[in-house]
């Protein structure tokens, strides 16, 4: 009896396997794969350079004798303001323009203080040029006694020259790139 049970199990066994062959079993498919594509990232301009302009005023009666106009002619303060000009032009990263304008007083042929006002503005440049600064950038002017900052009404003499002197100066503008 012992090897008919046995027998008995084996058959048993057997056709568990072979009806489990024949059931209808769940059938796993994978599921296809959405793929979600990466969010577009922007690409950010890099930032425009700063543009910086400066703007300041040389006295030409700091730089120049009175009716003067040649770099021989500057005087010891004028060097110190046009030296401090220089270093401050070396100091900036990148000049993009450096424009000189040259203005005189109204005493004085109209004609001559033009001419003067552009020599002025020239010998500045020069000075610029001869301590390193490159005169590609450099550009000038001159105006006579255009645009003037002092009026001085009813004033003759010296005292009507002293209170004009503010006219007589050189406006340097500058243009960089930080």
């Amino acid at each position: 009896m012992n090897k008919t049970i046995h027998m008995s199990m084996i058959a048993s066994a057997g056709a568990a396997v072979l009806l489990a062959g024949c059931c209808p079993c769940p059938v796993y498919r994978a599921r296809p794969m959405v793929m979600m594509p990466a969010p577009m990232q922007r690409e950010m301009p890099a930032p425009a350079p700063a543009v910086e302009n400066r703007h300041e005023t040389l006295g030409a009666d700091a730089l120049f004798a009175f009716g003067k106009s040649d770099i021989n002619s500057l005087t010891r303060r004028g060097r110190g303001q046009l030296d401090r000009l220089v270093a401050e032009l070396h100091e900036s990263r990148s000049i993009h323009a450096v424009n000189l304008v040259g203005y005189t007083d109204r005493i004085g042929d109209r004609a001559q203080n033009d001419d003067l006002s552009l020599r002025r503005a020239d010998a500045v440049r020069d000075y610029l040029v001869e301590h390193g600064v490159d005169g590609g950038v450099i550009t000038t002017e001159g105006r006579g006694d255009a645009d003037p900052v002092a009026a001085c009404p009813n004033i003759t003499g010296q005292r009507l020259r002293d209170c004009l002197a503010p006219n007589r100066r050189v406006e340097v503008n500058i243009t960089a790139v930080r």
